[in-house]
């Protein structure tokens, strides 16, 4: 597992993007575009054009981006909701999403040749993806994302809906 060297800028980023933040809409999406740049330096050495971030519909959108526009890259997006995947013909491929609480909507696509790329990973989520995970972070938190404010009990604001400004 690579995890993002945490500096200062990093560490303002991360606060912006936490579930108890209160950000939500433009600030949130710059700042997941802003991690997957950072993030994408902890990635090896790849020939963009057999290199393709693949965006999980919709909460990795940004996060794909910013690693899109580092590497310059190919970007495709998928809908784990509405189809079926179709890993990218290019030697290299990295999933993107926002959030991984359990790991196994990524578990039921992961070939051993792909690497993973989020903002924050539950704990328990780790072990599924070892040397294949590049995180900006990891997390003890795990709750059902929800379109509240507030993280209560086992409920909590959903990433997807704050990235969309939709909370």
């Amino acid at each position: 597992m690579f995890e993002v060297n945490k500096t200062d800028r990093i560490n303002e980023l991360i606060s912006i993007t936490k579930s108890d933040s209160g950000v939500s809409g433009v600030k949130l999406a710059q700042a997941h575009m802003e991690l997957g740049k950072y993030l994408s330096q902890g990635f090896p050495q790849m020939n963009p054009e057999e290199t393709t971030v693949v965006a999980m519909l919709r909460g990795g959108i940004f996060l794909a981006e910013g690693i899109y526009f580092q590497l310059g890259c190919k970007l495709q997006l998928y809908d784990p909701k509405r189809e079926d995947f179709t890993k990218p013909e290019t030697k290299n491929v990295i999933i993107a999403d926002s959030v991984i609480n359990t790991g196994h909507t990524i578990k039921r696509i992961l070939e051993p040749d792909m690497m993973i790329a989020c903002c924050v990973i539950n704990e328990q989520a780790v072990e599924l993806f070892e040397d294949q995970l590049y995180t900006v972070r990891v997390s003890r938190n795990s709750f059902v994302g929800e379109k509240v404010c507030k993280q209560n009990g086992g409920v909590g604001p959903d990433t997807t809906m704050r990235l969309f400004n939709q909370i």
